[in-house]
């Protein structure tokens, strides 16, 4: 079978179906930085440092996942791709509110390491919010500082493909996304007695064994770091969300109370479970009202005033985005595109659609649910 040829940055290199870009490039001796990517966890291209550019191409693509496509011309080294790779590293920094300077392990920060390779200068961006947890010290033998992760999930991968624990998940989305236990509870688990591989794939200092850490019985047990494991592949993820759905159907929203039995019926951790019942916005982890509105905040309802939307909802019925009237009538939520840009400002109440909003016609859309 004739291989691929490819060439990047002037080299020609020939590989096989399936390679990524990466690969290839490590091949014929050119670097490209990565930070979510290990070579023994699966790729996910979440942190997109690894970005090339290949030509014909209006988008970047990432290194770590991208197979290679034959006779593809790729550079890992245009103003196009250092822009990109500092200003998302910019991005990382800006979020990352750890007391950095002072942190007595600075040196083995790969952030630190990538941001003085890249030659990125502080931030440029400001953080209306910064995200500030107290530091997690409960647990014996990891302690957590999440002010520090920069959510590139090498823990998450490492606990569910190396440990076989599954004891991380992603839970919410946008700047509110942190890695997650079960039900977003602090890490108090029994099952990170004598492995710490979470802390060996951490990239900062988000995760850390406790000053008092020893090793139980001089051992951390049978696995080794870079041992490989890759979890079967099915169809597991895709009836979660399908049972997920059944259950906000059912009962209204997915209470953290059922989420341990549909953990466990589907073989999986609660954390994910609550990872992916946090992610998507059509469901909710409280209770809701009867008729549920959904403003759209995408950028052309805000353009068309949707604030004024979300304000007049207060004005008529006196709730604000996350909030459920007293009577259980209503709760006011806020999503992403409906699909409704050419009637903007748009929402949702319950499944129905009601475009090119104003003030006014907000009192005649609660009258027709009351």
């Amino acid at each position: 079978m004739a291989g691929i040829t490819v060439v990047i940055d002037g080299k020609e290199t020939t590989g096989h179906a399936g390679m990524t870009i990466l690969e290839a490039a490590e091949r014929v001796g050119i670097h490209i930085p990565t930070l979510c990517h290990l070579p023994d966890l699966t790729p996910t291209g979440v942190c997109r440092i690894c970005v090339v550019e290949i030509e014909g191409s209006p988008i970047l693509a990432g290194a770590c996942h991208t197979p290679i496509a034959d006779g593809a011309v790729i550079s890992t080294r245009s103003p196009k791709v250092h822009a990109s790779r500092k200003a998302t590293l910019e991005l990382m920094l800006a979020g990352h509110t750890g007391p950095c300077v002072t942190d007595s392990g600075v040196e083995e920060c790969e952030l630190h390491r990538l941001a003085s390779e890249l030659e990125v200068r502080p931030p440029r961006f400001g953080v209306r919010e910064p995200r500030f947890y107290p530091v997690e010290d409960a647990n014996p033998y990891v302690q957590r500082d999440l002010s520090k992760c920069i959510l590139c999930g090498r823990c998450v991968k490492a606990c569910e493909e190396i440990a076989e624990k599954s004891v991380y998940s992603i839970g919410y989305r946008g700047f509110r996304s942190k890695v997650i236990v079960d039900c977003d509870e602090p890490l108090d688990r029994e099952d990170c007695r004598d492995c710490g591989v979470c802390i060996d794939y951490c990239p900062t200092s988000a995760l850390m064994r406790p000053m008092n850490w020893t090793e139980m019985d001089g051992e951390r047990g049978s696995l080794s770091l870079g041992e490989e494991h890759k979890g079967c592949e099915d169809d597991t993820h895709l009836r979660l969300l399908e049972v997920l759905k059944a259950e906000q159907s059912n009962s209204g929203f997915v209470s953290p109370e059922v989420m341990p039995a549909i953990a466990q019926s589907l073989n999986m951790g609660v954390g994910e479970v609550y990872g992916v019942a946090t992610f998507y916005s059509f469901l909710s982890t409280r209770p809701l009202g009867r008729n549920v509105i959904r403003i759209c905040k995408s950028l052309p309802c805000y353009m068309k005033n949707s604030q004024a939307i979300i304000e007049s909802f207060h004005d008529a019925i006196g709730i604000r985005p996350g909030e459920t009237t007293a009577d259980g009538k209503f709760s006011l939520e806020l999503t992403n595109c409906i699909g409704a840009c050419d009637s903007a400002p748009a929402m949702l109440v319950n499944h129905d659609v009601h475009g090119n909003l104003t003030p006014k016609k907000i009192s005649q859309v609660l009258k027709s649910y009351s």
